[in-house]
C-alpha cells in the first residue's frame, strides 16, 4: 500500500470510531425547553408557553426518540402546526394506546380532540383542548 493510500485508510478508520464513539449514548432530558430544543432543534417560539416536557433518544446511530410536552400555543401556532404536518383529527382512536411509562403530568379528560397521521404504523399524537389552551403532544419515532 502507498501512503496515500493508507493515510486514506487511517482516515476512515478514525471517523468510524468517532461516529461509533458518540452514537453510543443516549439524550434524555425532562427540561421542557431542552425538551423542545432536541425535538424541534430551535428554542420554542414567543407563541408557546411550555409547561412540562420529557424527551430520550436512543444511543442508536437511527433517530430513534420519544418526546412529551404539555404546552400552551397560540391558535395561529397550532394551527399551523396542525398543517405544515399534514395532522388530520382522529376519530377512531382505538388502535392508540398510551403506554405505562407515559410521564404522571400527562394526563388527558375527555375535552382533547386527537389529531394524528393518516398511518396506522404512526403512534404519535398531538391533543388540544380548544377551551383551555392546553396542549399536549406525544411523538415517537422508532422507538
Amino acid at each position: 500500500m502507498g501512503s496515500k493510500t493508507l493515510k486514506f485508510v487511517r482516515k476512515i478508520i478514525v471517523f468510524c470510531l468517532f461516529t461509533l464513539l458518540f452514537n453510543c449514548f443516549s439524550v434524555e432530558t425532562s427540561n421542557p425547553e431542552k425538551a423542545y430544543k432536541y425535538w424541534a432543534g430551535e428554542n420554542p417560539s414567543e407563541e408557546i408557553e411550555l409547561v412540562k416536557g420529557e424527551y430520550y433518544q436512543s444511543p442508536h446511530f437511527t433517530l430513534e426518540y420519544e418526546f412529551f410536552l404539555k404546552f400552551k400555543p397560540t391558535d395561529k401556532w397550532w394551527n399551523a402546526f396542525i398543517q405544515q404536518n399534514k395532522l388530520e383529527k382522529v376519530i377512531n382512536n382505538s388502535d392508540w394506546f398510551r403506554l405505562d411509562n407515559f410521564p404522571k403530568w400527562f394526563q388527558l379528560n375527555s375535552n382533547y380532540l386527537v389529531y394524528g397521521k393518516n398511518d396506522p404504523y404512526d403512534r404519535s399524537r398531538y391533543f388540544v383542548d380548544y377551551e383551555s389552551g392546553v396542549c399536549y403532544i406525544y411523538e415517537t419515532i422508532g422507538m
